[in-house]
């Protein structure tokens, strides 16, 4: 009987989170994102199990902001052109992944480290090139098709 009732509870829990309301981000994130960023405009929220994210334009560029549950940024992120890419790892990619088609690139800056996401595919696979400080290039994912 006790195994019965257990099942039922956890078939009833399983059932009733998938129609759970949306997660709240915490007065504490809001607050501490309000005083970095008293000036970004067009803010919305998305709250996750491990962070919080808000993105938001800030000086007519659109940006990203993550932060832990209890209100410390983890990181931002924006949208970058690859002119921005410093020029090693330009070449890098050139040569390593020439036959790619570049689809986009965004500059991450967080709490310990910054580094360019590059996003690329060819008819095989996709895959998102990491490039850090020093213009060391690496596979940060890879996907096929």
């Amino acid at each position: 009987m006790k195994k019965l009732l257990m099942a039922a509870l956890v078939v009833v829990t399983m059932g009733t989170s998938a129609f759970a309301a949306p997660k709240k981000v915490s007065s504490f994130v809001k607050n501490n994102f309000q005083s970095e960023f008293s000036q970004a405009s067009e803010v919305t929220w998305l709250a996750e199990d491990a962070y919080a994210k808000a993105t938001f334009t800030l000086n007519n560029v659109r940006m990203e902001a993550f932060y832990s549950l209890t209100g410390e940024i983890i990181g931002t992120s924006k949208a970058v052109s690859l002119d921005d890419i410093p020029v090693a790892a330009k070449r890098s990619i050139a040569k390593k992944f020439g036959e790619y088609d570049v689809k986009e690139a965004i500059y991450f800056e967080g709490t310990d480290e910054a580094a360019y996401f590059i996003s690329a595919e060819n008819e095989k696979e996709s895959i998102v090139l990491k490039v850090s400080d020093h213009s060391n290039l690496s596979i940060f994912k890879r996907n096929k098709k």
